[in-house]
């Protein structure tokens, strides 16, 4: 049984990649997080004859990850375009500290290992952006599950047809939470509390492409980091000019909710002095 193991940086798309593997019949899916596959191989054999691969997820890099250690290991490393990577992390940490493992100083260094990997790959390492998956029916994606040798239909792509799990004792009905974590889950407004139950409807929703312009939401300071970064650029040239944009368009939602507003304000003006008369 072949060992997989993806990796990369948090909020970049780990856990839907590790789902969408996990549907081809001949892999064994790990649920949860995890560095190393240290569970009873001769078991599930045993129990799955059918499986040829057992695969594995970790959102992180390991310094381990490119040594003999990992040798036996089919390595497939992920990125995002850190515009949404790190709106994506705003959000779920608003008001709170973000962890020292999901900040830009550790993306950077994600960055250039990614970089300096993909120019000298060896035979079981693949390297994919987050923003390659869906392209052209996901083919960049097929080229990597071709050159592994998964046999597959693209079945595999329509989440409609399975129900994924993003971590261990979890279930897609949310039923060990209460009404009111899910309607904060509905929301999208959710603690860390709630976050797995939250990364858990996610996955089990269409598999599109979700850098939406719309979602970009960064500080100055933050923005000024990313763009100062040598390996950030060569990844992604466009980062300042999709913010630029991703500003525009929030302004033009502005002015035509204010005129939406001034509208309401002028209908209702003149109903009142229809009423007077």
């Amino acid at each position: 049984m072949k060992k997989i193991i993806i990796f990369g940086f948090p909020h970049c798309g780990t856990t839907i990649l590790r789902a969408i593997i996990g549907h081809i019949p001949e892999v064994y899916e790990i649920i949860g997080e995890t560095s190393k596959i240290n569970i009873n191989e001769s078991e599930i054999i045993k129990n799955n004859p059918e499986k040829k691969y057992i695969l594995c997820k970790i959102p992180h890099i390991d310094k381990y990850f490119y040594t003999s250690r990992y040798n036996d290991y089919i390595k497939i490393f992920i990125l995002r375009n850190p515009l949404w990577v790190f709106s994506s992390i705003n959000k779920r940490f608003e008001g709170r500290k973000i962890f020292d493992n999901h900040n830009i100083p550790e993306y950077k260094k994600t960055c250039k290992l990614f970089i300096d990997k993909q120019n000298n790959k060896d035979d079981n390492s693949y390297f994919i952006k987050y923003e390659d998956l869906f392209n052209n029916n996901y083919q960049k994606l097929k080229d990597i599950f071709d050159k592994i040798g998964f046999n597959y239909t693209d079945d595999i792509f329509d989440n409609s047809k399975y129900t994924n799990y993003s971590h261990q004792f979890i279930n897609d009905k949310n039923e060990n939470l209460s009404q009111e974590e899910k309607e904060l889950i509905k929301k999208k407004v959710y603690s860390n509390k709630e976050h797995e139950h939250f990364r858990n409807m996610q996955i089990n929703q269409p598999f599109i492409n979700n850098n939406n312009i719309d979602k970009i939401s960064l500080t100055e300071l933050q923005i000024n980091e990313l763009m100062n970064d040598k390996y950030i650029l060569e990844l992604y040239p466009d980062i300042l000019q999709l913010y630029k944009d991703s500003k525009n368009l929030k302004k033009k939602k502005k002015l035509k909710e204010e005129e939406k507003l001034k509208e309401e304000e002028k209908l209702k003006e003149e109903e009142n002095k229809k009423e007077k008369v």
